[in-house]
């Protein structure tokens, strides 16, 4: 059997311009991930993130760690099919839409305009309109030029972790640092689960958190789900 671990990114800047590069804690949570390893001798045979910068930057935060310990750390690769999906793009050609369709994204945007404005207030509100806006990607076979739907994010996730499946077996422990969503479609191919319970998963997944599945030739099981092991003090944990 071999290890596959998925690392979700440490926090984003979210409510930015900017939204795909750590914040200050982000950077902290990942740290932190580090030593927590280092402690533990931890080791790995091959070392992957998607292409996105908040995801990159976790890795290299883990790996200069490990790299210090002595430990040694893999160059990391690049796998494409563990970027997140494109949410602003969701956003853009979805909402409109579904402005105009569906009721309870009226309300929310009657009871609070500012949403997405950085207020708390405003990230309930965005929160809440954008499960609803996920919810019809799930069913849209084309959500907009350019926009990914969720079929074809589901076979890129897929892909990436059948081409470790490939390429690392026996006996081998590969880490990808990556986010929510790819996670939730590992989660769906292990269990089998329908896409919207997959979905739902990742507005639970932690920030920095670890998943991990074995693998075989023809076996894919979940034997760990969002540990956070590592964040002792509560307020490192956080889920954006």
């Amino acid at each position: 059997m071999s290890t596959l671990i998925l690392i979700r990114h440490g926090q984003a800047m979210f409510g930015t311009e900017d939204y795909d590069r750590l914040s200050e804690l982000g950077l902290s949570q990942s740290a932190i991930l580090g030593r927590y390893w280092a402690r533990r001798g931890r080791g790995f045979d091959a070392v992957f993130s998607g292409a996105m910068e908040r995801q990159k930057q976790t890795l290299r935060a883990v790996g200069e760690i490990l790299q210090k310990s002595g430990l040694g750390f893999p160059e990391g690769g690049i796998i494409t099919g563990f970027n997140e999906y494109d949410a602003r793009g969701i956003m853009t050609h979805l909402y409109p839409r579904l402005l105009e369709e569906d009721q309870r994204i009226k309300e929310v945007a009657k009871s609070y305009p500012g949403i997405g404005d950085g207020s708390p207030e405003g990230r309930r509100a965005f929160q809440q309109v954008f499960e609803i806006v996920l919810d019809r990607w799930l069913d849209d076979p084309d959500p907009g030029p350019g926009t990914e739907s969720y079929r074809l994010f589901q076979d890129r996730v897929v892909a990436g972790i059948e081409r470790i499946r490939s390429e690392y077996a026996s006996g081998k422990t590969v880490a990808v640092f990556t986010s929510g969503g790819a996670i939730s479609i590992a989660l769906k191919h292990a269990l089998g689960l329908s896409g919207r319970k997959a979905l739902s998963l990742q507005w639970i997944i932690k920030n920095a958190s670890i998943t991990e599945f074995t693998y075989s030739r023809d076996r894919f099981t979940l034997t760990g789900f969002n540990q956070t092991p590592h964040l002792e003090d509560e307020g490192m944990i956080t889920y954006r």
